[in-house]
């Protein structure tokens, strides 16, 4: 039996988060060299992501971190807030601050991780030549308050409650997210208004991208067929390999509970919130991939 090779000591940078997540963990640096695999546990369901890929992101963001005066003890904050929503009071008694300066910091945080640019259209073409389809699009409903009076323009059936809608496309060669759109009210557009209003228009000549049968509609989207002939059975095998990839995409954009369970703060936010969790889960994909779905896939 070959023993398993011990991992590679952490970089600085790595280590700088190891020691600053210890005390919310419960977890003592030294139990991270005692036992990491269960350190790194605490550390992915407290924070959202691996070390690894949180220093992934700090690599992209540390420039206007430092220019907007903010450290990495922030960048935890901000992943503790997404990931776990608390309350502004239990998060400040947890980093021992402030209500106002956690709220403050959070804010600033969020604003720069949605804009990481991380999210790239031209991304679907990466070990993929196809144009019908480029890709696989899906609405995600996000459960916010409900106005007083109600408004039936927030409705989404999806949960039977006020929600805001989004549009998310992933591509089919590669593991990444390349393209989010909508951020409106649940009743006043459907999936296939968002995405001739956004996607849809972006798509070169002959190009279509494969959803779900809540976008029958528009010769641009290839849907589930009816039917029980061959060319049928194989095109609706292509779709349900497609639909479950992506699936689990959604999977874990709501494994952060800011888009899980009903948003508190004021809707307006809810298009940044989505926006900076679709830029993370995008650099976690990095490490943690999709499943390869090319090869099984017949044309």
């Amino acid at each position: 039996m070959v023993e398993e090779s011990p991992p590679p000591p952490p970089t600085a940078v790595l280590w700088s988060f190891i020691r600053l997540a210890a005390p919310s963990l419960g977890f003592s640096t030294r139990r991270y060299l005692q036992d990491r695999r269960s350190w790194l546990r605490r550390y992915s369901a407290l924070f959202g992501l691996s070390l690894d890929s949180t220093c992934d992101v700090w690599d992209i963001i540390k420039s206007d971190f430092h220019a907007a005066k903010l450290s990495k003890i922030h960048l935890l904050w901000c992943f503790y807030f997404l990931k776990v929503y608390p309350t502004e009071s239990q998060a400040a008694a947890t980093f021992s601050t402030s209500e106002t300066n956690w709220r403050t910091k959070v804010d600033a945080v969020l604003t720069i991780l949605a804009s990481m640019d991380q999210i790239c259209f031209e991304d679907r073409w990466v070990n993929w030549d196809i144009l019908a389809p480029s890709m696989y699009v899906d609405g995600v409903d996000v459960p916010v308050p409900e106005s007083r009076p109600l408004d039936t323009g927030l409705f989404s059936h999806k949960f039977k409650h006020a929600g805001y809608r989004f549009q998310v496309a992933t591509a089919i060669g590669t593991s990444r997210i390349v393209f989010i759109g909508g951020g409106t009210p649940c009743g006043l557009h459907n999936d296939l208004d968002q995405v001739q209003k956004t996607v849809l228009l972006d798509l070169e000549e002959d190009e279509q991208v494969a959803a779900d049968r809540g976008y029958v509609g528009d010769v641009r989207v290839i849907t589930k067929l009816k039917g029980s002939s061959p060319d049928i059975i194989k095109h609706n095998k292509n779709w349900n390999l497609l639909g479950s990839r992506h699936e689990t995409v959604n999977k874990r954009m709501k494994d952060f509970r800011v888009l899980a369970g009903l948003f508190r703060g004021r809707r307006e936010r809810i298009n940044l919130i989505f926006t900076a969790v679709a830029q993370i889960t995008n650099v976690k994909l990095r490490r943690e991939p999709l499943f390869d779905i090319t090869s099984r896939l017949i044309f």
